[in-house]
């Protein structure tokens, strides 16, 4: 009997133990996301137009329960100018599909299908726009576990570097903003007003500008006027950051303890010009008033070619400020120098403007090493003025 109880009383527990097994609920998968980056599209049957695209997928175990869409655009068939589009997709299957308002304000469909397994997966399908559709079939992509999109958030600061090796040197004839996309046109008012000059690059934003939110603008003017500037600049509303710019190539630099007389600056940069390099002579001398740039226009002749008119162009551009961390020091920074060949003949025989060299780089024929001239010019015109160029990683006098 005892064996008969004890029998009886393990076949139970084992009873209680399955039916406690079988009552309970396999735990769900956890959701995992991945990013699928894209590239390949065409818009209005224009086909490898610049697309940007990142396809964010939440799925628990196979099936997708959670997506979103961020993608770069062209605004049409001929344009360079981007647009952008972000937001979450509704889920049917593999089907994704949503509509929004992009960040130049159009509406836009999204019909998209995530296609291939596991190793092999692709985006398909279309975005609608007005008057625009844009086509996007790409396969074979690679599933990323963090989203490419989270660093591509710029800082406040303007993205120049200033080394702090006790060389660097600021540069007040350029100010760095960031600011809004939104308040870009308020920047370009304020310069326009303050006379300065804005590189249009920055007009044209790229898919981590539109991601961020926020431009870097780049801004010429004339030194002694680039303080007002710059306080104008920093209470324009959207920027977040405003500072002079920082010259990285010390070579185009010379130091001089005394600034050099305005009115005779042009004939100086005229004087060591036709020291360092023989047989030049003077054609003009002008300011920039927006950017305080002084050029010297010089014609060249050369032996090989006098006898049929042909000589050399060369401008040499040049401006002066002073130090703004110690006042004591003045700098004159050298443009990079500018020749060419060209034609003083009446029946000229050199093209103008650039050539048809399909296959070749853009190039402006020349037969002055700018390099070595450049040097030669700095060097004669530090001694002209009892000033420093960089060398050697140092200031050395002339």
């Amino acid at each position: 009997m005892r064996r008969i109880g004890a029998v009886l009383l393990l076949v139970l527990a084992c009873g209680t133990a399955a039916a406690q097994s079988d009552g309970k609920k396999p735990s769900a998968p956890r959701p995992v996301s991945k990013f699928l980056p894209f590239s390949e599209g065409s818009i209005d049957g224009v086909p490898s137009v610049q697309i940007d695209g990142v396809l964010k997928l939440t799925q628990s175990g196979n099936q997708i329960t959670a997506s979103g869409l961020d993608v770069c655009f062209p605004s049409d068939g001929l344009s360079l100018r981007l647009d952008r589009l972000a937001f979450p997709l509704q889920v049917q299957g593999s089907t994704l599909s949503g509509s929004g308002v992009s960040t130049s304000g159009r509406q836009v469909a999204v019909a998209l299908k995530r296609t291939g397994q596991k190793d092999s997966l692709g985006v398909e399908g279309t975005l609608t726009l007005p008057g625009h559709t844009i086509r996007i079939a790409q396969s074979d992509l690679v599933a990323l576990n963090e989203d490419p999109t989270a660093s591509i958030a710029q800082p406040d600061g303007t993205g120049e570097e200033d080394p702090d090796d006790g060389a660097s040197v600021t540069d007040p004839s350029k100010v760095l903003a960031t600011v809004k996309i939104a308040n870009l046109t308020d920047l370009i008012r304020t310069v326009r007003a303050e006379g300065g000059r804005l590189d249009p690059v920055g007009l044209i934003p790229q898919c981590s500008t539109l991601r961020s939110g926020r431009a870097t603008a780049s801004i010429e003017v004339d030194p002694s006027r680039s303080a007002a500037l710059l306080d104008k600049v920093r209470a324009v509303p959207g920027v977040t950051n405003a500072e002079f710019g920082t010259v990285l190539d010390h070579a185009l630099l010379i130091r001089l303890k005394a600034k050099p007389n305005e009115a005779d600056f042009a004939s100086i940069l005229s004087k060591v010009a036709q020291k360092a390099i023989p047989g030049l002579s003077t054609v003009s001398s002008e300011k920039d008033p927006s950017r305080g740039e002084v050029r010297v226009a010089f014609r060249r002749t050369l032996p090989d070619f006098a006898a049929v008119g042909i000589q050399e162009a060369i401008m040499l551009r040049a401006f002066v400020w002073q130090d703004v961390r110690d006042t004591s020091k003045f700098y004159i920074r050298l443009r990079p120098l500018d020749a060419k060949l060209v034609d003083a003949d009446p029946n000229p025989v050199l093209l103008s403007g650039r050539a048809d060299t399909e296959g070749e780089d853009d190039s402006t024929a020349s037969d002055l090493n700018t390099e070595a001239a450049q040097q030669a010019i700095g060097n004669a015109l530090a001694a002209e003025l009892h000033g420093e160029v960089w060398a050697d990683e140092r200031w050395v006098a002339k």
